[in-house]
Formats: C-alpha cells, sequence, structure tokens
C-alpha cells in the first residue's frame, strides 16, 4: 500500500463510524477515497444540497451552518484534522442538513457515496460493522442532547473537551494533550452560550484541576475520566 493510502486509511480508522471495520476493510475504503486541496472560503456543500460522498479533513478546517429565512447564520459546528463532515446523508439518502465551508487552505479525503454504498453492499460484515458503529455513536450523541440540554456551561465544556481528548488527544505520563484547534468564540458556539461564560468555564475547571493550559491553544487534561464525569454531574 503506498504512504498515501496509509494516511488515508490511519484517518479512516480514527473516525468512529468506521471503528469496528476490519484491517481489510478500511483498506478497501481507502482505495475508494480521494484527497483534493482547497483554498478558505470554498463552499464543500449547501442545505438541501445532495449528497455525494463524505469529507474528511486532513488539514486545515471547516465551519458547519445553517442559515435562516431572514439571513442569519448559525454556526453548528467547527470541524478541524481528523473529523468527518456529513456522515448522516451518506447513510440515510437525504440531502445534506447543513452547509460548510473551509475557514482556511484545507486538505480533505473524499469518499464518494456511490463507492462507500457498493462496498458494504458487496461485503455484509462490513455493513454490519458500521451498524455497530452507528449504534456507539447514536448513544453517545444521546449523551451528549442530555449534557447540552440539563447541565451548566462547565459541564458542556467539560463533554466536549473530553470528546476530543478521547478522539484526537496525544496520552503522555501527565494525562492527554490536546490541540483545540478553535477559539473560545468558536466554543461558545458549539455548546450553545456566550464566550465570556466559555471563560468562566475554562477557569472553573482549571480550577478543580480538570484542565492545565498549556502554550497556545494545546492544553493537559490530568484524567480524562474525571473530566467525563463532571460533564455528567458527577
Amino acid at each position: 500500500m503506498s504512504s498515501t493510502r496509509l494516511a488515508t486509511a490511519h484517518l479512516l480508522e480514527q473516525i468512529p463510524i468506521f471503528a469496528e471495520l476490519d484491517a481489510a476493510a478500511v483498506e478497501q475504503l481507502a482505495a475508494r477515497c480521494v484527497s483534493r486541496s482547497v483554498a478558505a472560503g470554498h463552499v464543500l456543500f449547501t442545505t438541501g444540497e445532495e449528497c455525494r460522498g463524505l469529507f474528511i479533513i486532513q488539514s486545515g478546517r471547516v465551519r458547519i451552518y445553517r442559515t435562516n429565512p431572514e439571513g442569519k447564520e448559525q454556526v453548528l459546528h467547527v470541524e478541524g484534522p481528523g473529523r468527518p463532515v456529513a456522515e448522516l446523508p451518506l447513510f440515510d439518502g437525504g440531502t445534506y442538513p447543513a452547509s460548510a465551508v473551509t475557514i482556511e487552505p484545507t486538505r480533505l479525503i473524499f469518499l464518494p457515496r456511490g463507492e462507500f454504498e457498493a462496498l458494504y453492499r458487496a461485503r455484509p460484515d462490513v455493513a454490519h460493522a458500521i451498524i455497530r458503529g452507528l449504534g456507539k455513536r447514536l448513544r453517545h450523541l444521546v449523551q451528549v442532547a442530555e449534557t447540552l440540554a440539563f447541565r451548566d456551561v462547565a459541564a458542556r465544556l467539560a463533554m466536549l473537551l473530553s470528546d476530543y481528548a478521547e478522539e484526537r488527544g496525544e496520552r503522555t505520563d501527565a494525562g492527554v494533550e490536546l490541540t483545540l484547534h478553535r477559539t473560545q468564540e468558536e466554543l461558545s458556539l458549539e455548546i450553545g452560550t456566550a464566550r465570556e461564560s466559555v471563560s468562566r468555564a475554562m477557569r472553573q475547571l482549571k480550577h478543580r484541576g480538570l484542565i492545565e493550559p498549556l502554550d497556545g491553544d494545546r492544553l493537559r487534561i490530568p484524567d480524562v475520566a474525571r473530566l467525563r464525569a463532571r460533564a455528567q454531574g458527577r
């Protein structure tokens, strides 16, 4: 396998919906992917557009948003390296539920929907593995929805940071180190609060020893389980 395909396979392995796939299936998916580089401000898709496939961010950042009838934009997520964009329509055959635009020069891996469908139709074991992955993802999203609806800002931020730590953190002897790739304004949009509230929540988590700020936008989480317990109100 070429170095490019190896890198693509490694990226696919980090995505929760593909976590249950064996190495052969991941390699087959990687062979069906194409890479592309785009400039800042490039629109990947718009709300209501027919789904062409799954985008995975290799480097750079993408803003996911919706626009109301008056033209006001609501940011839903800001996704960075290693994150998938537009998972849902890949499975249900529907249109893209939101719009996506690159914030900075971005390199993407693209998995065409037709290629993905051909693989899981030809291999039932792949379909079953993806269903298991989706089930785990759904359980997690239920927990996220509960936290956003019923917990305070510090709990919501703790949930977000613990997710980031498990998805892309670097394990060290002192805990998990993480580069956020996000401003406090972007974090506030993701958890539905004001930037000032995120700043206060950061201080609360720091005071309790749940996070340790490092240089720039890096931080250390000494114990991810303790941070997630704070998110769940324990």
